[in-house]
């Protein structure tokens, strides 16, 4: 009765299947599988249920005699017991009747919890399996939904307007720049004029402008999607317009220029959501940036004004 693990072996090459196509067709593991073929059905006392259910699927798939090959099972069963018992005779022979007594009556709980492959293609650890990955699945997707809104969503920040607005002139977006009634046109020899940038620290310098200019012109080109707000001596400066930039092409650059009077201002603030790319400008001279600069998080460029 050895031969029927080789005889379902058999019957399973003759079909030209693998062990692993079996094993999808009939729900049973590949490991239980290999077992069965190599006749190693002392794994699985206690379990001959199971069994018999795995050798009737078997059967089905491989077209045999489901009762004959379950009634080979059951002899093949009982041949074990009874060489098991063969055995444990010979063993109490050998030793004193007291002992041999004794031993025949111990009996110990079958470990069940030491043969997991019996259980393994249950269906329900399937589902078990498929709900915590599912639930992984959904814990990552908030996650990312989470931070991509909480940083896109500080482009709706609020501009706030202060009482006493700085006077401060220049439009966005257009480059046409105009001249109220009440201020003298600046000079070009002051725009031209060289300015100084001294670093102070990551986005942060000092602006020094010789003497006589008047007017700044600030122009800034975003090279990459991002949100902007530009400040004033750290008020909100309604002038610009708080949104988000190079939200159109990737290919082109969007460039926004901005004149600012000199005699009003001390500080400029710009927050951007992301700060890879972009350059500014002031008065055609461009701020040196590094790659030190650079983040894909909210960041401020600070601009500190110095006079000769």
């Amino acid at each position: 009765m050895d031969n029927l693990g080789e005889y379902i072996r058999r019957q399973r090459e003759a079909k030209r299947m693998s062990i692993e196509e079996l094993s999808q067709i009939t729900k049973i593991s590949v490991a239980v599988l290999r077992d069965i073929e190599n006749g190693k059905f002392d794994r699985y006392k206690g379990d001959e249920a199971y069994v018999k259910m795995y050798l009737k699927k078997i059967s089905s798939v491989l077209s045999l005699d489901s009762g004959d090959v379950t009634q080979q099972y059951l002899d093949l069963t009982q041949e074990i017991e009874f060489a098991k018992l063969h055995e444990h005779d010979n063993e109490v022979h050998e030793e004193s009747i007291t002992k041999a007594k004794a031993k025949s009556f111990s009996f110990k709980a079958p470990q069940l919890a030491r043969k997991p492959s019996v259980y393994e293609d249950k269906s329900h650890m399937t589902i078990v399996r498929t709900a915590i990955i599912l639930v992984l699945v959904c814990l990552v997707i908030v996650v990312v939904w989470y931070g991509f809104y909480s940083t896109r969503s500080q482009t709706d920040e609020p501009s706030f307007v202060p009482n006493e607005t700085p006077t401060v002139e220049g439009d966005v977006g257009t480059g046409d720049n105009q001249t109220p009634d009440n201020t003298q046109p600046t000079n070009p020899s002051d725009t031209n004029a060289n300015i100084t940038f001294t670093r102070n620290g990551v986005l942060d310098f000092n602006m020094v402008l010789p003497e006589g200019v008047e007017k700044i012109t600030l122009k800034m080109e975003f090279a990459a999607k991002t949100w902007a707000k530009l400040s004033v001596d750290n008020k909100v400066y309604d002038g610009f317009k708080s949104k988000i930039y190079h939200d159109y092409d990737e290919d082109k650059v969007e460039t926004v220029e901005l004149e600012l009077s000199v005699s009003e201002f001390k500080s400029l603030k710009l927050r951007t959501g992301y700060s890879v790319g972009h350059r500014y400008y002031i008065n055609g001279q461009q701020i040196p940036l590094t790659e030190e600069d650079s983040f894909e998080r909210p960041s401020d460029l600070k601009i500190n004004l110095v006079k000769e």
